[in-house]
Formats: structure tokens, sequence, C-alpha cells
């Protein structure tokens, strides 16, 4: 028996060769689809049935691909939008935290968000960028 185990992985590790294999964007298609296959066990949501079927086999596409440049590109466009969307729910997080002792602004010129200690109620102060280098003018 312990024979055909080790028979059985070496097929598979020879079955996988030159494919591209598991990686976060198909864990996170085969995880979406498990949890849309529970959810179509409620009554009038059967849709979600054939929806969580497509993302299983599409997980399972990624796994056994040989065009491994093209589930590459998939995964760092995968794995760019999942970081974006991290960042901004780190900076509500941040943004909660220090919502007594600071105030966070928009730089007008370069988007990056700045960080300041809360001067007073209604003042006007000038912000200094540390990214551009700019100056603007912001109310508290």
């Amino acid at each position: 028996m312990k024979k055909w185990f080790s028979n059985l992985g070496y097929k598979l590790r020879h079955f996988m060769q030159g494919r591209y294999g598991y990686d976060e964007l198909s864990s996170f298609f085969f995880i979406c689809g498990f949890v849309l296959l529970l959810l179509s066990y409620i009554p009038y949501l059967k849709i979600l049935y054939i929806i969580s079927f497509i993302l299983l086999m599409w997980s399972l596409r990624r796994a056994f691909s040989k065009n491994i440049y093209k589930r590459q590109m998939e995964r760092q466009k995968y794995l760019t939008s999942k970081n974006k969307i991290k960042q901004k729910f780190l900076l509500f997080k941040n943004v909660w935290r220090d919502r007594k002792t600071h105030k966070y602004f928009k730089c007008p010129y370069c988007k990056s968000v700045i960080r300041i200690s809360k001067p007073g109620k209604g003042k006007t102060i000038a912000i200094h960028c540390p990214k551009c280098g700019q100056e603007c003018k912001k109310r508290t």
C-alpha cells in the first residue's frame, strides 16, 4: 500500500510538471465558489449554484494551465487590486484610530494622504506635502 501511494505521488508530480499550479487567485476563486455553493442551498438562490460551479472549474483550469505567462499576469493584476483595497481599508482604520488627535488631508497635487495633528477647530493651516513638496492651505 505504501508503494502505491509513493507511485501516486510520483505520477501526480509528473502530471503537474510544466503546469502553473495553485496560487492566491486560484485559492480566491475556490473559496468564493465554495461559499456560493453553500449559499445556493438557500431557497430562491439556485443561480448561485451555477456561478459557484463556474468559479470552482475556473480555479482548476488555472491550476492545470500550461500558459504560465498568462496566469502570472492574471495573478499580478489580482495582487495589485487586492493591495489597493487593502491600503484603503488600512487608511480607514488609521483615520478612525487617530480621529481625536490627528487630521488626514489629501494633497491636491499628487493625491497622497497627509497626516497632521489637530491644531484646533476652524483654523486655516498651511500644509507642506512631503512627497511632492507643494504647499496648500486647508481648514481644520
